[in-house]
């Protein structure tokens, strides 16, 4: 597993997340998106000893990837199971099966209790049962109420209290092809415009196999080129 000082792209994303606990992470499939948070994640648990930081992993759509956990940290017995003792994923069995269940559930975190060493909260992926869910209804009142009531009602409590608690959010998103730009963006990148976050976007580099990271926070961008191998998410 990469030790922070030993990865550019983890140290970098760490710095930024001391100024600003909110982390957008969006790329189409196949890029890295749960492995990068899942590296950010598994590090900063472990990154002083003894281990105390604990996690909430929302698998709202994708099942929490333990295999790929244990592959990450196979040579750090110690570290995995801390790491997998204690980042509480929710729900427990499986991911949600559609927008109402995922619905109710954020209405409830704003106000659950957490053990009170929860640091991180993770949610894997956040927009793909408001994409369909939006997409079932025509009527284009019904869907501008429906992305309000999502982030005035769900999203906001939720990332008021990380600000308060100072618990880092990180949100893994799907992606759609924005002709103007020219660049794949967030679904609803306008609805998740409105908040101020630390934005990841990984893509993979036309012609070749190089996959390319662009991190941005308050006008300023870093960009990477990294691959993803066994022991994660590698700059090169």
């Amino acid at each position: 597993m990469i030790e922070l000082e030993r990865s550019a792209i983890i140290s970098h994303v760490f710095d930024l997340a001391k100024k600003n606990g909110l982390i957008s992470i969006a790329g189409k499939s196949g890029t890295g998106k749960t492995t990068l948070a899942l590296q950010f994640v598994s590090t900063l648990m472990t990154l002083e000893k003894p281990y105390r930081n604990q996690c909430v992993w929302i698998q709202a759509s994708e099942q929490f990837p333990k295999k790929r956990l244990r592959s990450l940290f196979k040579s750090y017995p110690d570290k995995v199971d801390y790491i997998l003792k204690n980042i509480f994923v929710a729900p427990g069995l499986k991911p949600f099966s559609n927008y109402q269940g995922q619905s109710a559930y954020f209405r409830k975190i704003k106000a659950a209790i957490f053990p009170i060493n929860i640091k991180i909260i993770v949610i894997d992926n956040i927009s793909h049962y408001l994409r369909f869910f939006i997409a079932s209804n025509s009527d284009f009142k019904k869907r501008g109420a429906i992305k309000d009531e999502f982030f005035s009602v769900q999203l906001f409590p939720l990332i008021m209290r990380c600000l308060r608690e100072k618990i880092i959010l990180i949100l893994i998103h799907e992606v759609s092809f924005d002709p103007t730009s020219g660049k794949t963006k967030p679904f609803f990148s306008k609805l998740y415009d409105r908040i101020d976050s630390i934005n990841i976007n990984l893509s993979k580099a036309m012609g070749s196999g190089l996959k390319q990271m662009e991190v941005s926070s308050k006008g300023t961008s870093t960009k990477f080129v990294y691959e993803i191998g066994e022991s994660g998410i590698v700059n090169l």
